[in-house]
């Protein structure tokens, strides 16, 4: 099977997925989770009296972002450290 073809159309998603392109990703969503529990928090105190039901059920939903932008920020950096340790052995 000839997989030139396929490299070359693969050639530019690698050059995307640098092991530190992913490492800013990572980090990226390591401060969308910690700004999540802040939104979070802000949005279910600062509802008001007339919505105040809303404003704790928005803030519950907001809240329920933290674990997947953790999550996320985990798997990118092991992403980036699997592709670095790949990179320096082909080096």
């Amino acid at each position: 099977m000839d997989t030139s073809k396929l490299t070359q159309h693969l050639k530019p998603v690698c050059e995307i997925c640098s092991s530190r392109n992913l490492r800013v990703l990572s980090e990226v969503c390591l401060y969308l989770g910690f700004l999540s529990i802040v939104a979070a928090v802000a949005t279910w105190f600062t509802a008001t009296k007339e919505n105040r039901a809303y404003g704790e059920r928005f803030g519950i939903f907001i809240g329920l972002w933290v674990p997947s932008f953790f999550i996320l920020s985990s798997r990118l950096s092991r992403k980036a450290d699997e592709l670095g340790d790949i990179i320096s052995n082909r080096e």
